[in-house]
């Protein structure tokens, strides 16, 4: 197989890693997933990449080099910034467009030299004062002006460096860095076509809230509270271990009623054994979940800073993702909702569809404008010629 004919991606979870290899037609040909424990240095992190991507080299024989790397972090940054032009004659707005990104990659890199741009996306762009686009057409003109509004989700640039240089010590190579819950829920999005969803992505240490009107986004937030402060929730108020309090947590999905008692595995049956012996009341366990839930989405729209934001979110469905969201994979469950929402919901989703996801975003957006380099030399050229 020809190295140069498919993507491997892999979702750097904090307490998974997901790995999947498609080729160019976007068929999954290899994919695998192991939970992992989070430590400073990612030390376990990278053992188990090492240990799938051996495996997935054994298939293909051939040595894997490179990746698309999709990640998240409570520390996630996002700019809102417009740029204009004036012109003096007509010129294309695609031509336009690609200069804007060059001047705002270099405004950023002046001004927030902290930070690693992950997405530019447009939100709007208007030309003439009036004429309205979504999207950059390719063949338009303006006459007077261009102004385009964009949006940047961010990375601290300390996590990207200390991330690349664990992939570089491991001799992989990184192409492409992905935000985990922008691209998941801007597939999903797209799927449902709705004119307006919310997706709550719960991951370990933190949790997200995304907003699309039109499949476009409107706001991504991010705070630092996660399924693990869920687990530690339940840990403190019934007086277990978190290690126990986090297998009772994931029992919590098993059925539509309260837990699966059908299940009589050895683990499950220790599980209901010590809730008879601690006298654990379910409908607590619930309430406990189901409070610390209602926190992370309280918290995360008090973050947005959106003004009217109850009346934005009327009648827009929310969907719970991430690992931390199967607590209501087969559950019913009530939240307080005060933001009006038309429906709560549980998104299914599968450790492939979000390697997936990464790859579609990849393909669509990979290409930007890049800075002219300056006029060969026929030597230069020469040697080019022989170095490629």
């Amino acid at each position: 197989m020809n190295k140069k004919s498919f993507f491997n991606i892999i979702d750097f979870g904090n307490s998974k890693i997901r790995f999947s290899t498609f080729d160019l037609n976007l068929e999954e040909k290899f994919s695998d997933s192991k939970n992992v424990f989070l430590d400073y240095d990612f030390k376990n992190h990278f053992e188990v990449i090492n240990k799938i991507i051996k495996n997935a080299e054994k298939k293909f024989s051939y040595h894997i080099e490179d990746i698309i790397l999709i990640l998240d972090t409570a520390e996630l940054f996002t700019i809102n910034i417009s740029l204009s032009k004036n012109l003096e004659r007509k010129e294309k707005i695609r031509k336009l467009y690609e200069a804007l990104i060059l001047e705002l990659n270099q405004i950023i890199g002046s001004h927030y030299n902290d930070y690693y741009i992950s997405h530019i996306i447009m939100d709007q762009c208007i030309t003439d004062n009036k004429k309205k686009f979504d999207e950059i057409p390719s063949d338009e003109v303006t006459a007077h002006n261009l102004k385009v509004d964009f949006k940047l989700i961010c990375f601290p640039n300390k996590l990207i460096q200390k991330i690349k240089e664990n992939f570089t010590k491991n001799n992989l190579g990184i192409i492409n860095i992905l935000c985990s819950s922008y691209i998941k829920s801007q597939s999903y999005a797209k799927k449902l076509s709705k004119d307006k969803v919310s997706f709550l992505d719960i991951g370990l240490r933190r949790s997200s809230l995304i907003f699309f009107e039109k499949t476009k986004l409107k706001f991504i937030k991010t705070i630092p509270i996660g399924s693990s402060h869920i687990t530690k929730d339940i840990s403190n108020i019934f007086k277990i271990s978190e290690e126990d309090a986090e297998k009772l947590k994931k029992s919590f999905n098993k059925t539509e009623t309260e837990f699966s008692y059908d299940n009589k595995t050895e683990e499950n049956f220790t599980i209901f054994n010590d809730i008879i012996k601690k006298n654990i009341s379910i409908d607590l366990l619930k309430k406990v979940i189901l409070y610390r839930v209602q926190e992370i989405i309280d918290l995360t729209f008090r973050k947005s800073k959106i003004d009217n934001r109850e009346h934005i979110l009327e009648e827009t469905e929310l969907f719970l993702i991430g690992e931390g969201s199967k607590l209501f994979n087969n559950n019913s469950f009530y939240l307080n909702d005060r933001f009006g929402f038309k429906s709560i919901n549980y998104y299914s989703e599968t450790d492939v569809q979000i390697c997936n996801c990464g790859l579609k975003n990849h393909i669509s957006n990979f290409e930007l404008p890049k800075l002219s380099k300056k006029k060969q030399g026929i030597f230069e050229k020469f040697f080019n010629f022989f170095d490629k």
